[in-house]
């Protein structure tokens, strides 16, 4: 195939002309009508210009190289906004890009250290932890995050005592969200089964209303 022409395209992108036309449905592949649509950086870096020739073999190759090198970018501009844990940066890059290319980005950004589960995992739970979660809550949301068992487990098994843990924030949350609703009988077991809701324990509940209560009565 014969490169015609190479025009400039928005999205930091140029239309390449071949003839004869590539064949249609290249995996990861733009078209703008017969035209490849491919990164600009990548065309010049290939040398991709007027009368170049390229077999069927390149053009798969171009079309590769130039998803997997718009896939990395795309996760350096989404790490730049927040943090991601590796199957969540991974998940959201397949939504444009094919899986190959998304987990070449994702190998990436580990490769450079923009991206860690073990350092994403400890600051969620520093977040979950300010919430007053459950260490149930916190598993779950660890999970929803696409952090490993593995990671999970031994951090929330890093904490000291985390029953007595549960029970505090356990009480943490009745002053903050129900001391208005446990001064009689039926809201107390609203109350109760609230925070069960949110991962509590029995115990843990039932130590947290002792630690309230005792301190209703001191002050």
């Amino acid at each position: 195939m014969t490169v015609l022409e190479v025009a400039p395209r928005r999205r930091h992108r140029v239309a390449v002309t071949l003839s004869p036309s590539p064949e249609v449905g290249l995996e990861g592949a733009e078209y703008e009508g017969e035209k490849l649509l491919i990164d600009k950086v990548i065309a010049a870096r290939c040398d991709i210009v007027k009368g170049a020739v390229l077999s069927a073999e390149d053009v798969k190759q171009l079309v590769f190289v130039s998803e997997c090198y718009r896939s990395k970018e795309r996760a350096v501009w989404l790490l730049s906004g927040q943090d991601y844990s590796e199957k969540g940066l991974y998940q959201k890059l397949i939504k444009t890009y094919t899986k190959k290319a998304a987990a070449f980005a994702v190998a990436q950004m580990q490769k450079k250290g923009f991206i860690s589960d073990e350092k994403f995992a400890a600051a969620l739970v520093l977040k979950c932890k300010a919430k007053n979660m459950s260490k149930r809550q916190m598993a779950e949301k660890l999970a929803q995050k696409g952090i490993s068992k593995e990671i999970s487990d031994s951090l929330l098994k890093g904490q000291e005592d985390v029953s007595a843990t549960d029970a505090s924030r356990a009480a943490e949350l009745i002053k903050a969200k129900y001391i208005n609703k446990i001064g009689d009988e039926e809201n107390r077991k609203k109350t109760f089964s609230a925070l069960q809701r949110r991962g509590f324990s029995y115990s843990d509940i039932k130590k947290a209303f002792e630690t309230v209560s005792f301190e209703e009565e001191i002050f």
